[in-house]
């Protein structure tokens, strides 16, 4: 339909013309208000003389904020709540699409109108019964806040991109040559002769003197401070608080015992057999007839369950000897349930039992008496469980109220603690580093009270969700910056950096000249010799994966030069402090696994020749970083400012 009428559109001048009079008409009224109103908004940013909107970096910031919350389950890890950060990374994202999209138009990519159709009705979203249906496209649209015109240019304009990213990343191939030397550098090992040496012992036998405490931290008094602290107002909404208000009698966990029987008592069951004889209309008496006989061969003492196998026609009983099974009340018609609970004692033979599937013979098998559990056992869970579902609808209802007062008095607490009910708590002074508890350490709320809507401009935070239906909302009573802290108390703190600091310049030259002695051929052992902070670490083989040290050691020996007639030395340190001395004896490159072999294990550093994805899309990530680096990107230096923040 969108199809038709652009295309009814682009072959009719009078209709055309038309619709371009009454376009141009409001754009001029537009443009004729924007000198008074002051012209449009500043540009974030420019990508090769395209501008990026504050409306468009709000957008993505929102999008970026709900992903998230939901990768998270629907709420946002404080770790990742950022909003700086995550408006940072908007606006980069923003930046690199821009540049995407500038040199997807520069190729000349483009989707024709057919094609957008065709990827548009196959959507799924938009499809009822597997059908595209036009209201549930414009529906849908219109629930996004999206306009058809906008959606339609936007995939457009993605599809294009992706059509671009697939021409590189689904193109990608690895030649075997490639293939073969990326195999033999993953199966690659290294031996190396390294002595290690021990930060933490040097540190422990080091005591610096007063003297040289204070003068450490005269000259380093600025990296010394308090974090910045806040006293705060809050009212606090936990639906564990509500659940021990609410009393719960006996009797009222009784009634409900006994209107939610069934969820405590299971009713009497009966395994029972039985004997089937379809019968078509007109027939019914023969077969009654037929199984009063059978009825009377069984009460002479003749086998149910082999004459069910020989004449029921219950296929999927008849050779089970007729078994159902256990029977509950309720899972059969009525006359044949009324027949089974009629039988009294186990082995007893039913009448025959005329139902619409024909006529039973039935046999009780076993009863099986009713059970479960009394009230008396369960009448603690039944009043918990009374508590929380009442605790429930008076948060939620509490939560809005909350929600309304606090948003609509926003220098107050006291209006929001008027409609809850709820007490305004006052803290003592509270700061990033001390715990203060689960809530009021609780990162989000810091966050919360340190920003710069609550802090600076005096208002009531916005709920602050806890943990699960606890929340919280907060005003700052007063607040400090950072303080500069004295020499007490740090003293603990810079002796140790100062021991620190001391330890390794000892153990700096201990393996620099432990790199001489490597150089000169001396073995790790005798350099170590009685060092008690060295360890030596002989003739060590390593792969690429080895734990024998950290990761950035490991990466660190992998990226030195072959050895030749030049000794090939380095020195590195661990993450825990210890410095490493090592010297590089061999490169060596170990057969690659036969083929033909049987074994079941994963063949580690085997790259295997032909197409290869995951190359593709490192090559495309490297393209778009050289895209970037040669485009024009003018970001603009003032501060940004949401354009919805006045609503």
């Amino acid at each position: 339909m969108l199809l038709d009428l652009r295309e009814t559109v682009r072959n009719s001048k009078p209709i055309k013309y038309t619709l371009i009079t009454l376009i141009c008409i409001p754009f001029a009224l537009v443009g004729i208000g924007s000198y008074f109103s002051g012209g449009s908004a500043t540009p974030v940013a420019e990508v090769n003389g395209q501008p990026i909107v504050p409306q468009q970096l709000e957008r993505a910031y929102q999008q970026q904020r709900q992903q998230l919350a939901r990768m998270f389950g629907g709420q946002l890890p404080p770790a990742l709540a950022n909003e700086t950060l995550l408006r940072e990374q908007a606006l980069e994202q923003l930046i690199t699409q821009q540049v995407l999209e500038s040199e997807v138009e520069k190729q000349r990519f483009a989707v024709g109108d057919e094609t957008l159709g065709r990827a548009i009705r196959q959507l799924p979203n938009f499809q009822v019964d597997g059908k595209f249906d036009s209201e549930t496209y414009q529906l849908q649209l219109r629930s996004s806040g999206l306009s058809v015109p906008a959606f339609e240019q936007s995939y457009r304009d993605d599809t294009a991109i992706n059509q671009f990213r697939s021409g590189i990343s689904d193109t990608s191939f690895t030649l075997p040559q490639e293939a073969d030397q990326l195999s033999a550098l993953a199966r690659q090992t290294r031996t190396v002769e390294a002595v290690r040496f021990d930060f933490e012992k040097a540190k422990s036998g080091i005591e610096s003197t007063e003297d040289e405490i204070v003068a450490y931290f005269e000259a380093n008094k600025d990296s010394y401070t308090f974090p910045q602290r806040a006293k705060i107002e809050y009212i606090e909404l936990n639906v564990n608080d509500l659940a021990d208000a609410v009393d719960v009698s006996e009797a009222e966990a009784q009634t409900y015992y006994d209107e939610n029987r069934a969820n405590f008592i299971r009713p009497e069951q009966r395994d029972a057999s039985h004997i089937l004889l379809s019968s078509d209309e007109g027939d019914a008496d023969d077969q009654v007839a037929k199984l009063t006989e059978v009825k009377a061969r069984i009460d002479a003492g003749e086998s149910f369950g082999d004459i069910a196998k020989e004449i029921s026609d219950d296929v999927g009983s008849a050779d089970l000897g007729g078994s159902l099974g256990t029977i509950s009340p309720g899972s059969m018609v009525a006359a044949f349930e009324e027949a089974v609970f009629s039988l009294e004692e186990v082995g007893a033979v039913s009448d025959p039992v005329v139902t619409e599937f024909g006529v039973h013979l039935i046999k009780l098998d076993a009863i099986l008496p009713e059970a479960g559990k009394p009230f008396e056992e369960v009448s603690a869970d039944i009043i918990d469980t009374l508590k929380q579902d009442e605790a429930d609808s008076s948060y939620f209802e509490l939560r809005e109220l909350l929600i309304e007062y606090s948003f609509d008095n926003p220098d107050s607490l006291e209006a929001a603690s008027d409609a809850t009910g709820l007490e305004i708590k006052s803290s003592d002074w509270l700061d990033s580093d001390t715990d203060s508890g689960p809530v009021l350490s609780n990162p989000q709320v810091v966050q919360t009270m340190f920003s710069d809507e609550v802090l600076q401009d005096e208002i009531n935070s916005e709920l602050i969700e806890v943990e699960p239906r606890h929340v919280v909302v907060l005003r700052v009573a007063e607040h400090e910056g950072p303080r500069p802290k004295t020499i007490d108390d740090v003293r603990d703190e810079v002796a140790d950096t100062l021991n620190g600091e001391k330890a390794t310049e000892s153990l700096s030259a201990l393996r620099d000249a432990a790199i001489e002695k490597l150089v000169a051929g001396s073995s790790a052992a005798e350099i170590a010799g009685s060092d008690d902070f060295a360890t030596a670490v002989e003739q060590v083989v390593l792969d690429r994966t080895s734990t024998e040290f950290d990761r950035n050691v490991i990466a660190e020996v992998f990226g030195l030069p072959k050895p030749g007639e030049d000794v090939v030395t380095h020195v590195s340190a661990a993450a825990n402090g210890d410095l490493l001395a090592l010297r590089l004896d061999s490169i060596d490159i170990p057969k690659a696994p036969d083929e033909s072999s049987d074994s079941a294990a994963p063949v580690r550093g085997v790259v295997e020749a032909g197409a290869d994805p995951r190359r593709g899309g490192t090559e495309f990530e490297v393209f778009l970083q050289s895209l970037r680096a040669q485009a024009e990107i003018d970001i603009s230096t003032e501060p940004y400012e949401s354009p919805y923040s006045n609503y």
